[in-house]
């Protein structure tokens, strides 16, 4: 029990409200809407996202297709986007939730293209999760350097 408790407050989890695979499908299921919400599946961002997924919950490839079936299916069934990011809100401490909001930048940023609806959407979980539009500004800017930076191409070797 102790370890437990430790693990959770060094994972920046609060351990308050939904268990793991709860929030597990709440991060898949927004990274999925993100993917999405422009009317187009674009294999850039479907691989950012898994890429994210995998990387943030320590998933196997199976693991993978398995959460994103389950978040497909709670996010077709979603009225609104509260529920998960109540669940993510419960669950995760601030830092941990501006990592959510750096996640979905990054699938939205994917494909190069920002389409109006996703930035939208991403403002608008950013203010559910309890950052303000200054915020969320930043956490997209830091995104954008991050991949621009990974982007760049090496220096030519001389030699």
């Amino acid at each position: 029990m102790l370890f437990e408790t430790l693990k959770r407050l060094l994972s920046g989890e609060t351990g308050v409200g939904p268990d793991q695979s709860d929030i597990r499908r709440a991060v898949a299921a927004l990274l999925i809407y993100a993917s999405r919400i422009d009317d187009e599946i674009d294999p850039a961002e479907v691989a950012v996202r898994d890429r994210l997924l995998k990387e943030k919950f320590d998933l196997e490839d199976g693991e993978i297709a398995t959460l994103v079936m389950e978040a497909e299916r709670a996010e077709a069934e979603a009225i609104d986007l509260y529920r998960f990011t109540r669940a993510i809100k419960d669950r995760y401490d601030r830092r941990h939730r501006g990592r959510i909001v750096e996640m979905l930048w990054e699938v939205v940023l994917a494909d190069g293209v920002v389409d109006p609806l996703e930035a939208n959407l991403v403002w608008r979980v950013s203010g559910l999760l309890g950052f303000t539009s200054r915020e969320n500004a930043e956490l997209r800017r830091t995104v954008k350097a991050r991949l621009d930076n990974s982007h760049a191409d090496p220096p030519a070797d001389l030699s």
